[in-house]
């Protein structure tokens, strides 16, 4: 064990007072020449690196573009498709429903009208829009 009466006592204002990290050295750092170089041409190439991965995002970003802007067009048909088409069932079930007119249908034609307008829906919308739209972003990625 060395001897404690040659250490000075320290106290909490040391600990107060202490600096944070390491005091910075004056004196100049020598660097050479090749390590500048060497970090210079690291430098290069990250940049290098980062303008090409920024070139490809903004590439991937106007695919994107295009592509809502092809697509948009068949999916506002699609919609408007599907309101119309359940619109006209509604409309034929409620005259068949209050039989003003003497217009009654056969509960065959009922269902086969409910029937597809249920497959109209979910046909149109969980098989051909989703292989549109997912279809066309999954290919592109």
């Amino acid at each position: 064990m060395p001897d404690d009466s040659n250490l000075p006592q320290v106290t909490l204002h040391d600990i107060d007072t202490a600096p944070i990290g390491e005091v910075p050295s004056r004196d100049p750092v020598p660097v050479s020449e090749s390590d500048l170089r060497d970090a210079l041409a690291r430098v290069s190439n990250e940049k290098e690196a980062l303008r090409q991965e920024l070139d490809a995002t903004r590439k991937h970003v106007r695919t994107i573009q295009i592509l809502d802007e092809l697509i948009e067009p068949y999916a506002r048909k699609s919609f408007t498709f599907m309101c119309v088409y359940c619109g006209v069932v509604a409309l034929i079930l409620l005259l068949d429903g209050c039989q003003v007119t003497g217009f009654k249908l056969p509960d065959e034609v009922l269902k086969y009208l409910v029937g597809s307008t249920a497959t109209t829906v979910i046909g149109l919308v969980g098989m051909v829009l989703t292989g549109i739209f997912v279809g066309a972003r999954r290919r592109e990625d």
